[in-house]
């Protein structure tokens, strides 16, 4: 039994059974997910977003810096996933497989979700928007 009970990040959705689907997630890279929610630590216990509070995802490439604010950067996918209006929650992943894992369960759990992914070298921000 965890000490901190699991809190959902939407104020619109929590799972009632959230403890036994977590059982069911898998781990992928530092997250876990089931057939109906992404689990990741936070503070305090494990939080979740579940994929009926969801209201679209994005992928983008993106990349983090190594050594701090210049320098060499680490190429990732970014999963963005709205929620709730105007929030969302970025999940970064190493490689593009993996971060397919993730969309795979959330398009069989909600078919009908608008899903917003990029090509090889696009990223969050357009060329023509700048």
């Amino acid at each position: 039994m965890a000490i901190f009970k699991m809190k959902s990040l939407a104020q619109s959705h929590a799972l009632e059974d959230a403890e036994q689907d977590y059982r069911t997630a898998i781990r992928v890279e530092q997250f876990r997910v089931s057939d109906r929610a992404v689990y990741f630590a936070a503070f305090p216990g494990t939080q979740y977003i579940a994929f009926d509070a969801l209201s679209g995802v994005k992928v983008r490439n993106t990349a983090i810096t190594v050594t701090g604010t210049c320098g060499k950067q680490l190429p990732m996918i970014c999963v963005r996933a709205s929620y709730d209006g105007e929030f969302y929650k970025d999940f970064l992943f190493e490689k593009r497989t993996v971060a397919d894992k993730v969309l795979d369960r959330i398009r069989a759990a909600r078919p009908d979700l608008p899903m917003d992914v990029c090509g090889p070298r696009q990223g969050f921000l357009d060329k023509k928007t700048v």
